[in-house]
């Protein structure tokens, strides 16, 4: 039984491990730097993506419409849609009223969600900007997609759940079964971060969102440079010690500032390939 279970234990972390050595999902094909991406109007399956969600997080969470700062972030958020000429969208911006959680999340189906934490903690429109431009550009860039398998990840999912669930079974002596499919894949997308509200990036998506964001708040009225001063006073979390800050997903601000100071000096030379390309 032990060397059964033991057995079990190492054929599961080896799943794991071919699983995401392989590169499991489907990768999308990355962004030119320089270009905000142009996107067509959502599905309407997407749209019903998007409106789960939402449905689902009203169920945990009420809706801050009357918040003192709600219609300025609104109105940040319409113009910075404009400016990316993408306002022939359906964009949705819907704000929680939870305080002492700080976050933004853009969701397949062109739709954002703020956690009304997030705005106690910014100094101006400038930072809501550039906060909400690093999301929009997650969006833009099709990022939020749900996950796609691979051929040959579904069918190495399907091997090893029955591979597992004979295991299991043989462990137990038979006492314990497991039944049903995409039980292991489920598993994997939660284990990995994967679902739509606790999605993780990983460093090369954030870098392209964040020189699209950076090129979209350069258009917009805003400040690009306000974004490195939101993660710069960020970097000192103790500062709001009755927050849970989920801004930073897995990359931290000290990282997102490195990056943001690599990519900003770039955005002069991406505007003038814009307009040479406007030009021709």
């Amino acid at each position: 039984m032990y060397l059964s279970a033991r057995s079990l234990i190492w054929f599961l972390v080896t799943c794991i491990a071919l699983v995401s050595s392989s590169g499991c999902t489907v990768k999308h094909a990355p962004i030119q730097p320089g270009m905000i991406p142009k996107v067509s109007s959502p599905t309407p399956g997407e749209t019903q993506y998007g409106q789960r969600l939402f449905k689902s997080l009203c169920e945990d969470h009420k809706l801050a419409g009357g918040h003192a700062r709600y219609e300025e972030l609104t109105a940040v958020f319409d113009h910075l849609v404009k400016t990316a000429e993408a306002d022939h969208l359906a964009w949705q911006i819907q704000l929680f009223d939870e305080p002492e959680i700080v976050d933004v999340r853009a969701v397949h189906g062109n739709y954002i969600f703020v956690w009304s934490g997030f705005l106690d903690i910014v100094q101006s429109e400038d930072e809501i900007a550039g906060v909400l431009a690093g999301e929009m550009a997650h969006a833009l860039a099709r990022h939020t997609e749900p996950v796609q398998f691979t051929i040959m990840s579904d069918v190495f999912f399907s091997v090893a759940e029955m591979a597992t669930s004979i295991a299991i079974m043989t462990a137990s002596h038979g006492i314990v079964a497991i039944s049903g499919q995409g039980w292991m894949k489920w598993a994997y997308v939660h284990a990995a971060d994967l679902d739509p509200l606790d999605r993780e990036y990983n460093e090369a998506y954030e870098k392209e969102a964040t020189a699209i964001a950076l090129l979209l708040v350069a258009r917009s009225k805003y400040s690009p440079e306000a974004m490195i001063d939101f993660w710069k006073r960020l970097e000192n979390t103790d500062a709001y010690p009755d927050k849970k800050i989920r801004l930073n997903r897995n990359i931290a601000p000290q990282q997102r500032v490195l990056m943001l100071e690599e990519l900003m000096p770039q955005i002069p030379e991406w505007s003038r390939q814009e307009a040479d390309s406007n030009e021709s």
